[in-house]
């Protein structure tokens, strides 16, 4: 390679952010894998489903009858008009078109979100364990984090004491994720409710925003809408920003489809955005997203996939809990998030999460992902989104590979 007399730089933005490590694991598994090792990737952050069957019938079928043009920048209207209309009536207001931006996937409406809204000086509060993209995204977009530990003690929740200590006059969100990843738990509307109620009295400016893509995979009760349990608290109840898409409820990780569902001036300027960065969404997968919406058959398969990841929940929870380790079970996502901090720190075996994962990756082929990515160190993110078979032979692996380091 050439060496530059006048090198290209990179710039202080570029050189703040991480790299995904969740990303990172799965890629190294694959190699392992490549090289012929046995790998059991519990690391996935995507379901190991096919998109339902009326997915590819549609694309099949359109492709067939006309070129691939461009779509509209904010999105085909048919997709968006069938995506403010689902979300209408899970969230009991009304969402129109001209609300509705469709994006490559969840992460870029987040991303657009928060380029077009944040300034510098401006905060988003996020609830740590989080997603690993959330602070890097805020940076990105020009604004700063403010991270709440909220440990396995009190359920992974951000409650109402640490909220009000959090805010102040330069919160621009409250970022929720509900289910979340990592945890999997699930906020009640009694919990949210006092949340909001915080916000109203400490910092009304405040918007949620609400990052609502495992919302479908729930085990037990179903998820709540934020905007439904948020009704009636003055202020608040109107400042809801709402992220959604087809990626995990759908199997469709790779069509790259989110929606981003906020005010009328907001979806304006992320559509101008969009039209100088992406000029939105590919067109087929946009097909593809109308009818996983739309197709009665879609959503039936969807109920398909979430009874086996009910089943294999209860298997990997089983699991952990025989290999000794803490956990909080998850009410939705297809995630565990077990607590292994007994394991790590001076004077155990390991000196980390990281040397524990790394461990387990690199001796035993058990591909887990690091809880200090997630802000949450002393754990490890375990996926349920692989065959039911290697969910018990990985727990039974992982039960004697901490066995066995522990003598």
């Amino acid at each position: 390679m050439t060496t530059h007399t006048h090198p290209l730089d990179i710039n202080a933005v570029a050189r703040s952010i991480k790299p995904s490590a969740t990303l990172a694991i799965s890629a190294r598994a694959g190699e392992l894998r490549a090289a012929g090792r046995k790998v059991f990737n519990f690391s996935a952050g995507e379901p190991d489903f096919a998109p339902p069957a009326a997915v590819a019938a549609s694309v099949t079928r359109r492709l067939a009858d006309a070129p691939v043009g461009y779509a509209p920048v904010p999105g085909l209207p048919q997709l968006r008009d069938a995506a403010a209309a689902e979300l209408s009536a899970y969230h009991g207001v009304e969402i129109t078109r001209d609300q509705l931006i469709v994006s490559c996937g969840a992460k870029h409406s987040l991303a657009n979100l928060f380029m077009v809204t944040l300034d510098p000086g401006d905060e988003v509060v996020i609830a740590a364990p989080y997603w690993v993209s959330y602070p890097e995204m805020v940076r990105l977009g020009g604004g700063t984090s403010k991270i709440v530990s909220c440990p396995r003690a009190q359920g992974f929740k951000l409650t109402p004491a640490q909220l009000r200590e959090a805010v102040g006059p330069k919160t621009k969100y409250l970022l929720l994720n509900s289910p979340s990843n990592p945890t999997g738990v699930a906020y009640t509307t009694a919990e949210l409710r006092a949340l909001a109620e915080v916000l109203a009295e400490r910092a009304p400016q405040t918007w949620i925003l609400t990052d609502d893509i495992y919302r479908k995979l729930t085990y037990g009760q179903p998820s709540v809408s934020v905007v439904r349990a948020l009704a009636g608290i003055p202020g608040i109840e109107d400042q809801i920003v709402i992220v959604d898409g087809v990626s995990k409820s759908h199997a469709m990780t790779g069509w790259r489809i989110g929606f981003l569902a906020a005010p009328v001036p907001v979806a304006k300027a992320v559509t101008a955005i969009q039209g100088q960065t992406t000029s939105g969404a590919s067109t087929p997968a946009q097909w593809a997203a109308l009818a996983a919406v739309t197709e009665a058959s879609a959503k039936a398969e969807v109920e398909v996939m979430r009874e086996r990841f009910t089943e294999r929940r209860a298997a990997m929870i089983k699991g952990l809990r025989a290999a000794g380790a803490e956990l909080v079970e998850p009410d939705g996502a297809f995630y565990v998030f077990p607590d292994f901090s007994a394991l790590c720190g001076e004077g155990a075996r390991f000196a980390d999460d990281l040397a524990l994962a790394g461990f387990l990756l690199e001796d035993k082929g058990l591909a887990t992902v690091p809880g200090t990515a997630f802000g949450a160190p002393g754990h490890l993110r375990l996926s349920f989104a692989c065959s039911m078979d290697d969910i018990e032979a990985g727990m039974e692996l992982l039960r004697q590979a901490l066995a066995s380091s522990a003598t």
